[in-house]
């Protein structure tokens, strides 16, 4: 308990770290993070493994690695994590992309999951296409929308979208669920920071905190992640 109360004081995420003590911030919960794409066919071919920047930079490869950041910050908060791949596995094997995307989803369903987060990057014909995006569908995915939505507006990348959207995996979602676009792989800004691991950092943070300014105790939550 003492050491991921340090881990958190190291990040920077909970400026009264004593109060993590004795008292993880996520104790009890259970998150499914899921790092878009990264999904082949038995055979090893291509299934559904994301854009590519036009500088080179894989959307597959940016959502694996801000959602292993993710998922160290929410451990280390005391929450239980399954990634629906990872650096172990980086790769899903599936036939079918939908119902790959829905069988994730039902995932954190079958789990009782506190919340399903799908993290991906966005592209664009119009290379000026620019910021992040969040989507979620059901009444219950409100507030952890809004929460990301809040906590990356200080990353500065601009806001894309965010509404309800019917996709494959906020339809499929009970609990609470939402998607995240990290920025745009196609926009040579943001394709610059999103190859960054410390902007990779930055962004799981972010997600870190929506997380907690959703699900912690309120009284953890209120001094439990500072903005990224």
């Amino acid at each position: 308990m003492a050491t991921a109360a340090l881990f958190l004081c190291m990040a920077a995420l909970v400026p009264k770290c004593g109060a993590a003590i004795g008292s993880p911030l996520l104790g009890g919960t259970t998150f499914v993070v899921d790092p878009g794409h990264g999904t082949k066919y038995p055979d090893g071919s291509a299934l559904n493994v994301g854009a590519v920047g036009p500088g080179g930079v894989q959307e597959q490869e940016v959502t694996l690695e801000v959602g292993e950041d993710l998922a160290a910050l929410l451990r280390a908060a005391g929450a239980k994590v399954v990634l629906t791949r990872s650096h172990a596995q980086p790769y899903r094997v599936a036939t079918d992309k939908r119902l790959d995307n829905r069988a994730r989803a039902a995932l954190a369903n079958k789990l009782g999951a506190t919340a399903f987060l799908a993290i991906h990057a966005d592209s664009s014909l119009d290379a000026s296409a620019h910021g992040t995006s969040v989507f979620w569908l059901k009444p219950n995915s409100v507030a952890i929308a809004r929460a990301i939505r809040k906590r990356l507006a200080p990353l500065n990348l601009g806001e894309s979208a965010f509404y309800a959207r019917d996709l494959a995996v906020t339809n499929e979602a009970t609990v609470p669920a939402a998607l995240v676009e990290l920025g745009f792989v196609s926009n040579p800004h943001d394709e610059q920071l999103l190859a960054t691991p410390a902007f990779q950092h930055r962004e799981a943070q972010a997600l870190f905190a929506a997380i907690v300014d959703t699900f912690a105790p309120r009284e953890h939550a209120a001094h439990g992640a500072m903005s990224p």
